[in-house]
Parts: C-alpha cells; sequence; structure tokens
C-alpha cells in the first residue's frame, strides 16, 4: 500500500467521524438573538437519583472527561456572559463560588452551540483514536434551561474497529434568573 493510498483512506476515515449536533426544531423553544437570555442560576442535578451525577448541569458544561461529583447534590450553576461568543457557568455552593469554567461557542438558531472538544491519536495501519464532545444549550419557553449533549468516539487497532455515539437531552430548572 502507497503512502498516499493510507493518507487518503486516513483523511476519509477522520472525516467521516466527524459528527456534530443537529438543530432539530423542537416545541417550545424560546426565540432568543442574544447570549444574556440564558444568564440566571440554575439546579445542577437533573433528578434526585443516586447515580444523577452522570447528568448534572455542571458535568454536561465541562466536558471533562472524569465526573466531578462533590457536593453536586446541593450545588446550583451560574450562568453569565462575558464575550460576544462566551458564557462562564460558575458552581456555585450557596453565595461562595467555588469553580467556573467559560464555555466557548456561537449563537445559532435561538442555540448556543459550544465549540467541539475533540480528541485525536492516529497511527496509521496500527492504532487509532477519535473521540467528539459539545454540548447546546437552549431555553423552553417556561424559561428552563435545556443541554443536549454529544459524545461520539470510535478507533481502530490493526484492521479491527469499534464505536460508540451518545446523545442526551436534559431539563434543569433555574432558581433565579
Amino acid at each position: 500500500m502507497t503512502v498516499n493510498r493510507v493518507i487518503y483512506l486516513s483523511s476519509i476515515v477522520i472525516l467521516t467521524g466527524c459528527v456534530s449536533l443537529k438543530q432539530t426544531r423542537q416545541e417550545g423553544v424560546q426565540k432568543i438573538s442574544d447570549l444574556q437570555a440564558f444568564e440566571g442560576t440554575y439546579e445542577n442535578p437533573f433528578s434526585k437519583k443516586s447515580d444523577s451525577e452522570f447528568s448534572s448541569l455542571w458535568n454536561q458544561l465541562n466536558l471533562s472527561e472524569k465526573l466531578d461529583t462533590l457536593d453536586f447534590q446541593t450545588a446550583t450553576i451560574g450562568l453569565k456572559v462575558i464575550g460576544k461568543d462566551q458564557i462562564r457557568a460558575a458552581w456555585l455552593q450557596g453565595d461562595r463560588e467555588k469553580k467556573s469554567v467559560v464555555l466557548k461557542g456561537k449563537l445559532k438558531d435561538s442555540y448556543f452551540v459550544s465549540r467541539h472538544k475533540r480528541k485525536i491519536i492516529p497511527i496509521p495501519l496500527i492504532y487509532g483514536q477519535f473521540s467528539n464532545n459539545q454540548f447546546q444549550l437552549w431555553l423552553g419557553k417556561d424559561g428552563q434551561l435545556h443541554v443536549d449533549r454529544m459524545q461520539n468516539e470510535w478507533g481502530w487497532v490493526f484492521v479491527f474497529l469499534a464505536s460508540k455515539d451518545n446523545t442526551s437531552s436534559y431539563e434543569y430548572k433555574i432558581k433565579q434568573k
């Protein structure tokens, strides 16, 4: 196999794995024209179940590979616009800020779509790994924050391929605007 053929096949594999979230027209999407509409304080847990740390608002926005479970049941998440395409998310414990992260993305059709967080490890013909994480925020007519999260991973060892795709949606109650 020539080097050009390997590069060509690798390019096709990488490009076909680039998935992004789609803005499906859902009933109840609030029309917004600037990021300030997302500002407010939201409840962190998605539910009161024991495994709800996986779906907590903080872990959905953070796009981290490790879960952050410290006091997540009592935490609230504050969102504040800090730039044209940036929202600052702060982990609040009462009135005290524990942690914060800057969310980069853009407003598109009433959705705040985050930048992709990608990881690519290519070793042609031997090993390869590709992962892609992304979320989008939108507000319901009732003012609740909705998060759609996409996780896409695939890889290969020699000629054996494997993949995992996951798209999930969550709703978080607003505590204060």
